[in-house]
């Protein structure tokens, strides 16, 4: 009796420790630079859309061609057009300082820049996609500016960590292209 209870308790300690564990990752925060006083700086709204699976909390990974598997237990911390919008307002600040970034204005008469990202996941060849079309629209909202974007960053090291760091890195690249691009 008292073995059988004990290979009892034994089985449910087991199948307790195959329980998969839930990890959860946040895109790495940016040091904002240092603002000085000065004239009224011309304000830019930053506006991101996320392609529908992109929205399902769990971290896409791109599997050869047409494949795409969202993680079960590797999820993001915070909502991804929010950590996104938060990594390229303090970006674009270091990118643009003669412009104010901000992720949310009281007042929608104002420049913004707009992001359909259509890619920002892993692949199954190591490296991390964003992808995607950028728009730049005066407070009247006339079209100024347009461009595509399609970066790809290594990552270094395997696992989910790497990932997310490969992406950060990716909003740093396309945070410099868009710098570059942008005319006001």
């Amino acid at each position: 009796m008292k073995l059988r209870i004990a290979l009892m308790g034994l089985c449910l300690l087991s199948a307790c420790s195959s329980v998969p564990v839930t990890r959860y990752y946040r895109l790495p925060d940016v040091a904002p630079p240092q603002q000085t006083a000065g004239p009224e700086r011309p304000v830019v709204l930053l506006d991101i859309r996320l392609a529908d699976f992109l929205s399902a909390g769990g971290i896409a990974y791109q599997q050869g061609e047409v494949g795409i598997t969202l993680a079960q237990q590797n999820l993001w911390a915070e909502r991804l057009q929010e950590g996104i919008k938060r990594v390229l307002v303090a970006r674009m600040q270091q990118q643009q300082p003669g412009q104010l970034w901000l992720g949310s204005a009281p007042d929608a008469r104002v420049n913004t820049l707009s992001l359909e990202i259509t890619q920002f996941n892993g692949r199954d060849d190591g490296k991390a996609v964003l992808a995607g079309r950028w728009y730049l629209r005066n407070a009247a909202q006339k079209l100024l500016m347009q461009s595509s974007f399609q970066l790809e960053v290594a990552q270094e090291g395997a696992g989910y960590e790497a990932l997310v760091l490969a992406l950060a890195e990716g909003l740093n690249q396309l945070s410099q292209k868009i710098g570059k691009e942008l005319v006001f």
